[in-house]
């Protein structure tokens, strides 16, 4: 498995000191329909221990820190892409290559 980074994005972590995109599934159950995704963003460092050791994810290190993939069945590609998205001044995350 081989992870990229766009350049944009490698900016903004090195901008921002993040070192670390942690990929969790979330659910939203409703009373009419439950909704599960993927939801990407970036953690701290006290996030990043606190995923691997409680939530027991699992961590790959990368040029731009470590990315931490949770211990669930996901479909992963052989390359995943990262890339900024920006909403207004708020940078968040968007990945490809990982399905549920």
């Amino acid at each position: 498995m081989k992870f990229t980074y766009e350049p944009a994005l490698q900016d903004y972590m090195r901008r921002k000191n993040k070192t670390a995109i942690t990929v969790e599934v979330v659910t939203s159950n409703n009373s009419d329909f439950e909704v599960t995704e993927l939801y990407v963003h970036f953690s701290d460092r006290k996030q990043a221990e606190f995923f691997k050791n409680k939530k027991h994810f699992r961590s790959w290190e990368t040029e731009m820190g470590e990315v931490l993939l949770p211990p669930y069945r996901l479909e992963y590609d052989e390359t995943i892409r990262f890339r900024l998205k920006k909403f207004l001044w708020f940078g968040f995350v968007a990945q490809e290559g990982i399905r549920l």
